[in-house]
């Protein structure tokens, strides 16, 4: 249960990193406020912690420094839009998910009620997937997960759709850096292009450094260079991915 001095500890030390913007959870589970662990409706008391969180980030980066805050989906239209509103004085970049992703009329509900930008699409899948949310104006940014919307073709063709809407384009992306660069290459190539996401665990689990194969750093001062050598940049180290394999299954070849 991280405290609001978490909040602004952690968005320090990724400024001090070199990133100009953060993404922060505001959905806990084990949050003591919640009416019980279950409901997807939020308390005043459990309102007042993600107000509390968020603002510690703020007030400790500073206004030039982006943040993003997502709820997972795991929350209904009233709370979404209650979160949205007491946030406008944060001026983040966008509030991710606030619900499920399969109502479209709730998100464009949610979006025309604030001017906190909402992002949502990495549940979403296929360029058709997005017709509906962008011709009703249902969200303010795209975030399609290119690993599962459909591939790197796919993500290119959504963000073009996007791109008929002056809607931007900032992918979802939980992958190894393999798939980091993968996205990074569609994200260079579109005219929409935002932010991509970048993960923590590059930086802390020394597994994600050793499973693949790249010349030069993997970030530098929030960029990532992308390689203009034939294919993605990137290769997968065999034998260490071998070893953190699970094992008693059989090894891709």
């Amino acid at each position: 249960m991280p405290t609001p001095a978490d909040f602004a500890k952690n968005a320090t030390e990724a400024k001090s990193m070199g990133f100009n913007a953060i993404k922060f959870d505001l959905d806990q589970a084990n949050d003591p406020g919640k009416y019980d662990r279950y409901n997807w409706t939020a308390s005043p008391k459990e309102l007042d912690r993600m107000v509390k969180q968020i603002g510690a980030a703020r007030e400790a980066v500073g206004p030039d420094i982006d943040i993003c805050v997502d709820m997972h989906g795991r929350y209904d239209t009233p709370t979404g839009e209650k979160v949205a509103k007491l946030l406008e004085p944060m001026n983040l970049m966008w509030l991710e998910e606030p619900i499920p992703a399969e109502n479209i009329d709730a998100y464009k509900k949610i979006t025309d009620s604030t001017s906190t930008p909402i992002c949502a699409g990495e549940n979403h899948y296929l360029a058709h997937g997005f017709t509906k949310m962008l011709s009703s104006g249902a969200v303010d940014i795209v975030m399609p997960d290119l690993q599962k919307a459909g591939g790197l073709g796919e993500g290119q063709r959504i963000a073009n759709l996007a791109n008929l809407y002056y809607v931007p384009f900032a992918p979802h992306m939980v992958a190894t850096f393999l798939g980091a660069m993968a996205t990074a290459h569609v994200c260079a190539s579109v005219p929409n292009f935002m932010i991509m996401e970048w993960q923590i665990y590059f930086h802390t689990d020394p597994m994600f450094k050793e499973i693949t194969i790249h010349e030069g750093e993997q970030v530098t001062n929030s960029f990532v260079k992308v390689s203009d050598k034939p294919g993605i940049g990137v290769d997968l180290n065999e034998e260490a991915v071998k070893k953190y394999a699970a094992q008693g299954y059989p090894f891709f070849e």
